[in-house]
């Protein structure tokens, strides 16, 4: 159930971005004010933090593997995401890869017994694994929040 609800917020998610693919050039790079990120910017996070879960999240447990003892600085993997986001690579591009990579994260969930999710998170007893995919796919609706009224405000949509 715990890992049914997961996969469905994310795969919600995944059909909604990809219909940003109508969005002007114009939109997808704009800033949602000045100084912050834009559209495109997002879209290159979710892929950073996806592949970040794959990697260092999913592969781990599901080997039975410790956590690698990695230092994880937020403020420099999002930068990278930004920087990526506007290094010259068309919105279809990073929608095909954002696709790719939330798909592949998508599949290596299902690939987690269902009753890993009641269990604690490694590296964190006070929470469930299903706590920590939960605090995922608030951050994911947090930013998908952000570009709707970014949009809004644009008469992009009502």
């Amino acid at each position: 159930m715990e890992k049914e609800r997961v996969c469905n917020a994310k795969r919600v998610l995944l059909e909604w971005v990809m219909s940003l693919q109508s969005l002007s050039n114009e939109i997808w790079f704009k800033p949602f004010k000045e100084g912050a990120w834009g559209t495109a910017d997002v879209i290159s996070h979710f892929i950073s933090w996806d592949r970040f879960v794959i990697e260092n999240r999913i592969h781990p447990l599901l080997k039975g593997e410790s956590f690698p003892d990695i230092q994880v600085v937020a403020d420099e993997v999002n930068k990278e995401a930004s920087n990526y986001a506007r290094s010259g690579i068309s919105k279809e591009e990073l929608l095909e890869e954002f696709s790719s990579v939330r798909k592949q994260l998508l599949s290596e969930i299902e690939n987690i017994p269902d009753s890993a999710f009641r269990l604690p998170y490694p590296g964190n007893a006070s929470i469930t694994l299903f706590e920590y995919f939960t605090g995922l796919i608030q951050h994911d609706e947090t930013h998908k929040q952000q570009i709707i009224e970014f949009l809004q405000e644009n008469k992009v949509v009502e």
